[in-house]
């Protein structure tokens, strides 16, 4: 190549560079200049969004993002991209050396797009592509406030639609990539930002507690006869109830209603819920599947986790601020319509507390129960009807409510202590992995370096000679010329001398 075709070559590098830095520039300003009403505020710098150096900048000189933000300008556009170019969730592409991969370039583009809490809703709940709903959960994952991710992803815990998220790889779950975008800071080949220690192990325990209900639940649909039972109207059962300022154990309670299908769009849920009724205080509540329980299986107010039979060992769910006065989830795909946004005519109206998003498990019947009263049996002079939800704001304190309050700590202690172990395992393993790499080893998993193709001897074997065919001609070694003694002294007198000079 001559030097003039060396030269027009660099320069066209630069001017791409040159390009791609303005593009990416210009990208940055119309986000910053966008004031649509509604917008997730981001934490961290917005310029980065909290993308690891090396694959943002990969990604910023990629021909197909600087195509992106040239084409995709609004939602919409970017939702329909998502739905026709997307096909894993890994970082980089595979076989390639460097290359983003779509689903990233997308990402960064809605990062300097800004997304709406009802456009995230719309995203979350997505039924045409479930990578239009995982780079939903990566937008929040990256760059939403940390507080706020588990009233996120709390309903989609257990979202059994499948998705791919490695390429080549056996599809997972949407339900798996949550709980590993809240468990995990490794993210195929790059990092996810850093939750707060505390923060961090509050998800685990929260994720422990779902997956005790969860299992509980699975428990339930194997076994025919207590499904039949809970289906019976009038049954009577043991339910998990508590609130901000009641611990979370099990009462005894009477199945109301049944509840098979979405309020809201009518379908088939997977799991039937319950609306129960607890006769000790007469107030009504909504419940999964794994809040229930056949009668006389735990304790009733006594000290749970201190040894009787059903403690809170067993996987009752404690309900923080934004869950308390509802029914937990049961993780289920319902698809989540709740989050904030999504029924902003019904919200209008309504108090700050509720048009915050701090009751998304709210639904009509139960404001139809609670406010108006059911139809069928509602009696206007029923004394449980003046009784407060929480069951001590007109000033009844419920018997045990000290031994309750005990029994929660305890629990919160005995779900800490299982976190911390599973970390110190988890730690110990890969220490363990990495330990059993060879020297020097570099770009391997760790799965393959152990009990895989790369196994370690415990002493190294020199190859076996090779076998040599019988028509081959064998060549003799090369002889060994030995030097004459006149040689040999004159290479002592060589060193005589360079000795005597140089010492």
């Amino acid at each position: 190549m001559s030097r003039s075709a060396l030269w027009r070559q660099e320069a066209n590098v630069k001017d791409r560079e040159r390009k791609a830095e303005e593009t990416w520039l210009n990208a940055i300003e119309e986000g910053r200049s966008s004031h649509v009403k509604g917008v997730i505020p981001l934490v961290g710098p917005d310029d980065t969004f909290n993308i690891h150096p090396m694959l943002l900048q990969n990604i910023t000189k990629s021909p197909y993002f600087q195509k992106c933000c040239e084409k995709l300008t609004d939602w919409n556009m970017l939702v329909d991209e998502i739905y026709y170019e997307v096909k894993h969730m890994e970082p980089w592409t595979a076989g390639a050396s460097k290359t983003p991969s779509t689903a990233f370039c997308l990402l960064l583009r809605l990062f300097t797009l800004r997304c709406t809490e009802k456009q995230m809703t719309l995203m979350l709940d997505h039924v045409d592509s479930p990578y239009i709903r995982c780079i939903g959960f990566l937008y929040l994952r990256y760059a939403a406030d940390p507080s706020t991710l588990w009233a996120w992803f709390e309903p989609y815990l257990y979202d059994e639609e499948s998705v791919q998220i490695r390429q080549g790889k056996a599809n997972s779950t949407v339900g798996e990539y949550v709980r590993m975008l809240l468990e995990n800071l490794e993210y195929y080949g790059t990092r996810l930002p850093r939750l707060p220690l505390a923060l961090e192990r509050q998800f685990k325990v929260k994720l422990l507690q779902a997956e005790r209900i969860e299992e509980r639940a699975k428990m339930h649909v194997q076994n025919k006869a207590a499904m039949e039972y809970f289906q019976k109207l009038g049954s009577r059962i043991q339910a998990l109830y508590g609130d901000e300022e009641n611990p979370v154990t099990w009462y005894n309670a009477v199945v109301d209603r049944v509840i098979l299908r979405d309020v809201e769009t009518g379908e088939l849920l997977t799991r039937p819920k319950f609306q129960v009724i607890f006769p000790e205080y007469g107030n009504t509540e909504i419940v999964s599947l794994g809040e229930v329980d056949l009668p006389g299986t735990h304790s009733v107010g006594a000290e749970e986790g201190s040894g009787e039979k059903g403690g809170r060992a067993d996987g009752s769910y404690v309900r923080n601020d934004r869950e308390s006065g509802r029914g937990y989830n049961d993780y289920t795909r319902d698809r989540g319509r709740n989050r904030p946004g999504y029924r902003d005519e019904y919200r209008k109206g309504r108090d700050d507390s509720h048009a915050s998003g701090h009751r998304r498990g709210y639904d009509e019947d139960r404001y139809r129960d609670r406010h108006l009263g059911r139809d069928d049996d509602y009696r206007p002079d029923d004394p449980r009807r003046e009784r407060s939800r929480s069951r001590d704001r007109s000033g009844y304190s419920p018997p045990h409510t000290s031994s309750r309050k005990k029994s929660r700590d305890e629990e919160e202690r005995e779900l800490m202590e299982e976190v911390l172990r599973r970390e110190r395992e988890k730690s110990a393993a890969k220490g363990k992995a990495y330990a059993a790499r060879p020297t020097g080893f570099r770009g391997v998993n760790t799965d393959d370096a152990v009990g895989g193709k790369h196994d370690i001897q415990d002493k190294w074997a020199p190859p076996p000679p090779a076998k040599q065919d019988k028509g081959a001609i064998s060549i003799p070694p090369a002889p060994v010329v030995k030097k004459t003694a006149a040689e040999l002294a004159a290479i002592e007198e060589k060193k005589r001398k360079l000795i005597a000079k140089y010492g």
